[in-house]
């Protein structure tokens, strides 16, 4: 099967980003959904948590996994500085626009706008777009997470985007 990278090579940690095609890779996400992502489920593996581990690994991600109810496969990539979460969740945003639609309809966008919590000494920003492929039955969503927290007089930061690429129904 074709590499499903979704544009985040192996060097996608430093701030350097590169991707293959998006647009192609979002085609083979969706054949791969046709059948429950049974081809990229682990094999010998149960469902842990409510998810299934994937042997199939987007370029850099630091983990993949299948939803339980097996209708979704995301990705997740930690990244040194929210500078460069940024730069990384824009450019998979707009590359993800400048797709043509997965069957015949453009998606609708949904962009939520930022939020920002905050308890304590951790701090909580994050933000998601989505991507409604209506006549596919699939939404697409891009988010990135910023976790900020002082412990014992440490800044401890935890930035992340994820992709998620879920079937909503099944079609013929």
């Amino acid at each position: 099967m074709k590499n499903f990278s979704v544009f985040l090579a192996t060097g996608l940690l430093s701030i350097g980003l590169a991707h293959a095609d998006i647009c192609a890779d979002m085609g083979a996400a969706y054949q791969q959904s046709q059948s429950h992502f049974d081809g990229w489920k682990k094999e010998g593996k149960e469902g842990v948590g409510k998810e299934y581990g994937s042997n199939f690994l987007l370029d850099g991600a630091r983990s993949c996994a299948i939803s339980g109810d097996s209708a979704g496969y995301s990705c997740v990539w930690r990244f040194a500085t929210p500078v460069e979460l940024g730069q990384a969740y824009q450019r998979m945003v707009g590359e993800i626009k400048a797709c043509q639609p997965l069957l015949k309809q453009a998606p609708g966008i949904i962009n939520d706008k930022p939020e920002e919590r905050t308890q304590g000494n951790l701090r909580r920003s994050m933000e998601v777009t989505g991507f409604d492929y209506g006549d596919a039955g699939v939404v697409v969503m891009v988010g990135q997470m910023q976790v900020t927290s002082i412990q014992s007089g440490i800044n401890v930061s935890r930035n992340e985007l994820k992709f998620s690429f879920v079937r909503a129904a099944a079609r013929p």
